[in-house]
């Protein structure tokens, strides 16, 4: 009897103590802004419309006009979840920093995390600009993506991905986006 309530015990412990390390599905802290919901806002503003789109590719190019609509527009914004700060696995892991008209979040030293930088700038609530740098270092491959957002009444009217992409035993892939709407 007495070692069936050592286990209980044990078991009790076990599961507390794991509890503790779990993180919160997404975070609520205003310093922070919630990309996803900003795409999901974009996507629906956007609408249908037109944009110019040039692409790079290791040095050769091409541009297209496309006709978008909110599905185009969601697979265009995608990207915006995976530089979204607003995840749980970066709470209290960016230095903040502002001037007057960006607000900066780095990533801290002593954490990890593929976003490193975005700066960003608001004027009545309404992105005007959006930057970030994005870099992942795996194991075979490294990722790296220089993001750049403008903003006119808050819709997006400019977005530039610069970037390049190294696979193990491959060579290094530059690549560019440029999206104007119109």
């Amino acid at each position: 009897m007495n070692r069936l309530i050592d286990l209980k015990i044990l078991l009790l412990l076990l599961v507390l103590v794991s509890c503790q390390k779990l993180k919160p599905e997404s975070v609520a802290i205003p310093e922070y802004p919630d990309f996803k919901s900003l795409m999901d806002d974009q996507v629906e503003r956007l609408g249908k419309g037109r944009i110019k789109k040039e692409v790079w590719l290791d040095g050769k190019s091409e541009v297209r006009i496309i006709e978008m609509d909110s599905t185009k527009w969601a697979e265009e914004l995608s990207f915006l979840k995976e530089i979204n700060p607003n995840q749980p696995e970066y709470v209290g892991a960016f230095e903040k920093s502002a001037d007057d008209q960006n607000q900066v979040l780095t990533l801290s030293p002593n954490e990890k995390g593929a976003i490193k930088k975005i700066s960003f700038s608001k004027s009545d609530d309404e992105y005007q600009r959006i930057t970030a740098s994005f870099h992942e270092d795996k194991d075979v491959y490294i990722h790296h993506r220089d993001i750049e957002m403008t903003f006119e009444d808050g819709i997006l009217n400019f977005l530039k991905i610069d970037g390049y992409q190294k696979m193990m035993f491959k060579d290094t892939v530059r690549f560019r986006v440029k999206v104007e709407v119109y």
